[in-house]
C-alpha cells in the first residue's frame, strides 16, 4: 500500500474513532442527566453504581419499589440501548397484560405473542396495542393509564402482572428526547393506584421468562 493510501486509511480510522467516542460521551451524559431526574422524582431516590450494570436509580413511586437503568439486550445487538424500569408492589390486575406503544417490537414476555390483541388509537400521542389472554375493554387500568399519558409517551413496551411491572423505553442520546420514560413511570404509578380491573375475571398463572434480558 502506498504512503498516500496509508495516510488516508489512518485518517479514516481516526475520524471513525472520534465519532464513536463523541457518541459514547453523549450517551453517558444523557444517561447521567436522565437518571438524576428520575432520582429526584422518586421518593427516597438514590443512584447506585453496580459493576455489572452501571448506574441505576432506585426509590419509591407511590407504593411501588422502582429501579431504572440503561440496558442493552444481548439478543438485540443491532438495536440501541433502552431504559428498563422494574417496579414491585401492589398492581391490581388478575392476569398478565403487555402493551406495545408506537413502533415498539420487542417482547418483554415472549409468551404474550400468543395472546389476544386490542389495538388502541389515541386522540393525542402514539397508538398502542394491548395483549392479554382474555378480551379487554377500553376501561382496563392499563389502557386507561396509557391513554391518559398520551403525548407524554414514546416508543416502548409495558408488561403488567400482579404485584410486578416492567417497562422498556427507547433511549435517545439527547436528554430532552427521553421524556417518554417519565410518561411510562406516571402510567405505572396510576396502574398501581387503581383498584383491580373489572374487565378481567379469570386468574391465570403466567410464565414470564426474563432470562434473555439479564443485565
Amino acid at each position: 500500500m502506498s504512503p498516500l493510501l496509508w495516510s488516508l486509511a489512518t485518517a479514516a480510522i481516526v475520524v471513525i474513532l472520534s465519532i464513536a467516542t463523541r457518541a459514547m460521551s453523549r450517551a453517558r451524559r444523557a444517561r447521567r442527566i436522565v437518571l438524576e431526574e428520575v432520582r429526584r422524582r422518586l421518593s427516597g431516590g438514590t443512584i447506585e453504581r453496580l459493576p455489572s450494570r452501571g448506574p441505576q436509580a432506585r426509590g419509591r413511586l407511590g407504593e411501588l419499589e422502582v429501579t431504572v437503568d440503561l440496558h442493552h439486550d444481548a439478543q438485540r445487538r443491532n438495536e440501541p440501548p433502552m431504559w428498563r424500569v422494574m417496579a414491585v408492589g401492589p398492581v391490581g390486575v388478575t392476569e398478565a397484560v403487555e402493551a406495545h406503544v408506537g413502533d415498539w417490537r420487542g417482547w418483554i414476555d415472549p409468551w404474550m405473542q400468543m395472546e389476544k390483541a386490542l389495538p388502541v388509537s389515541a386522540a393525542a400521542g402514539p397508538s398502542f396495542t394491548v395483549h392479554a389472554h382474555t378480551p379487554l375493554t377500553l376501561e382496563h387500568p392499563v389502557v386507561v393509564a396509557l391513554r391518559r399519558q398520551g403525548p407524554a409517551l414514546n416508543s416502548g413496551g409495558l408488561h403488567v402482572q400482579r404485584d410486578f411491572m416492567r417497562a422498556e423505553v427507547r433511549f435517545d442520546p439527547h436528554p430532552e428526547n427521553n421524556r417518554g420514560l417519565f410518561g411510562f413511570l406516571d402510567a405505572m404509578s396510576e396502574i398501581s393506584s387503581r383498584e383491580s380491573s373489572r374487565t378481567v375475571t379469570s386468574p391465570r398463572v403466567v410464565r414470564v421468562n426474563f432470562t434473555r434480558n439479564a443485565g
